[in-house]
């Protein structure tokens, strides 16, 4: 029987088939899979938070995290922060589907194309079409996600930091809401991206989309492309109108375009059979078994990944000391409670209120990054990792003197929590409020971080009720303080002393307490040269 007889990836066929075998239907039942999967998946982190008892963060989810983690992968072995293994996964697995099967994951997995798609669908309701652009400039707008592409690399190679996260419209909506004053950018370019979606196709993925230009690159070299026969061509350019990226179907035998996402809509709205078609090397496709093999190429390599031990989309532990036994405070993460850290650091649990400025009403099993949001302060977890920071150096408590009992702190896991608990018992309720004000007075001597007389230092911003919010914090490499202060890395070690080869990508915590420094110092150096002591 001849191979036309026996197609069933037809508009002809499509129209016999019952609604729930629809081509379509299954698409869209895949995108609302995964959309609903990272969904679930945000919540949870929401509500438990991340570290190890918590939930892994959409972040970690996100192919592009491998994009932009990769430079400092394959030059230390390490990560990013915000960064998982997880990541750097995703991203071999997207790539190896896009030489597989081209940019199938633009047009059926990632959620925020479906977001896009989904709006553009209600706003054909709403306005009774979409704008569809096409012409040379708007193939010149195209180019834009390649610059965008380009910008990010080459900031977060060298700044060491992930730069584009504070615009990332993707984590935004996967916030909930949540974090608005952490990234009030990222807010806007979802706002901006979501009302263009209404009007314009994917217009987010057509013109700002950085991973899509990395898929889009490599989907070039895809082994699965759309075919177009001339036998029954009636050029009703059906095929163009009905395409989000305007492809020229007619000039071409086969859809090599980088904008092209697999979404099968021309296929599935072609009105002649076997006109248009999905080929792969030697065999010809249809939906169900493109979907199943798409399906198949992603799981499949996330579980070699899990059976190879390599799969891991939170911290599995955190130590509260450094390789030499001394307590770090750069341990301090966002997701541990003030019982957990009372407990890690030796620091009794009222001195830890005081020292974080913390009321009373404040529970110690409240994870840091919640205290603001939970009750209403304005707190940073950096707050409290630079006033233990000092604590820890201070003369009663040399800085980086061991640990007497043993050379790391356990792990923050469910097991040890009760561990922490029963350390931070003998001072488990804070004193009363009058013992510990919610906003104590700033001392009036020139204190570690402050201008005389408890002024802001320069380059500091005024916070609530007097505070002040550092210019330079821990979490900051050398490159990117260099390009936020202006001042060069070079003077900033020789200013604090510091000899020998230090990496300018890696954080400050990550370094500056093995080298027997602390954050002030480098703020030290900042003001220095602002004061044209070179």
């Amino acid at each position: 029987m001849p191979l036309v007889q026996v197609q069933t990836n037809t508009a002809a066929a499509h129209r016999k088939l019952a609604w729930y075998r629809s081509p379509r239907l299954l698409r869209h039942a895949v995108m609302a899979f995964f959309f609903l999967f990272l969904l679930h998946v945000a919540w949870e982190h929401q509500v438990k938070g991340g570290g190890p008892n918590g939930a892994p963060s959409i972040e970690a989810y996100c192919p592009f995290g491998g994009v932009e983690n990769l430079y400092q992968f394959l030059t230390t072995g390490g990560f990013v922060r915000h960064v998982e293994p997880s990541a750097m996964i995703l991203l071999a697995a997207v790539l190896l589907l896009t030489l597989l099967f081209s940019r199938g994951f633009c047009g059926w997995i990632c959620p925020f194309g479906s977001i896009q798609e989904w709006l553009g669908l209600a706003g054909k309701r709403i306005f009774g079409k979409s704008y569809n652009p096409s012409g040379p400039w708007e193939r010149r707008l195209r180019a834009l996600k390649y610059v965008v592409l380009g910008v990010i690399v080459l900031l977060t190679w060298h700044l060491g930091t992930l730069v584009f996260r504070p615009y990332d419209p993707f984590l935004a909506f996967f916030h909930l809401g949540n974090g608005f004053s952490e990234m009030p950018y990222a807010y806007a370019a979802l706002g901006f991206a979501l009302l263009g979606s209404l009007k314009y196709e994917r217009f987010f993925c057509k013109y700002a989309c950085p991973l899509g230009a990395v898929i889009g690159i490599a989907g070039k070299f895809g082994l699965t492309k759309v075919a177009r026969s001339d036998d029954g061509c009636k050029g009703c350019n059906i095929c163009q109108k009905k395409c989000f990226a305007h492809i020229d179907f007619l000039s071409v035998h086969e859809i090599r375009d980088a904008e092209c996402n697999h979404c099968l809509e021309c296929v599935t709205h072609c009105p002649k059979p076997n006109v248009l078609s999905l080929k792969g090397p030697g065999l010809q496709l249809s939906t169900p078994l493109y979907a199943a093999l798409l399906l198949l190429g992603l799981f499949g390599t996330i579980g070699v990944s899990q059976l190879a031990g390599k799969w891991r989309t939170k911290p599995e532990m955190v130590s509260f000391t450094d390789q030499k036994g001394r307590l770090n405070p750069a341990q301090i993460r966002g997701w541990m409670t003030l019982n957990e850290i009372s407990a890690g650091y030796r620091i009794p649990l009222n001195e830890l209120y005081r020292l974080g400025r913390l009321p009373a009403s404040v529970d110690g099993a409240t994870r840091l990054n919640q205290v603001s949001r939970k009750y209403g302060l304005r707190f940073e977890p950096d707050q409290l990792r630079e006033a233990v920071e000092q604590k820890l150096s201070s003369p009663a408590r040399p800085a980086g003197a061991p640990v007497a009992t043993q050379t790391s702190a356990p792990a923050v896991t469910p097991a040890a929590a009760p561990a922490a608990k029963a350390a931070a018992a003998p001072e488990s309720r804070p004193p009363a409020v009058a013992e510990i004000p919610a906003h104590p007075p700033a001392a009036p001597k020139e204190t570690k971080g402050s201008g005389p007389h408890g002024a802001p230092r320069q380059g500091q911003h005024p916070g609530a009720e007097g505070e002040s919010e550092p210019e330079v914090r821990g979490m900051m490499t050398l490159n990117e303080i260099e390009l936020k202060t202006g001042v060069p890395k070079e003077f900033i070690l020789k200013r604090m002393g510091v000899t020998g080869e230090v990496n300018p990508r890696l954080p400050l915590r990550e370094w500056m307490h093995g080298a027997g420094k602390k954050i002030g110092d480098v703020r030290d150096a900042v003001d220095a040269y602002r004061a044209g002591q070179r």
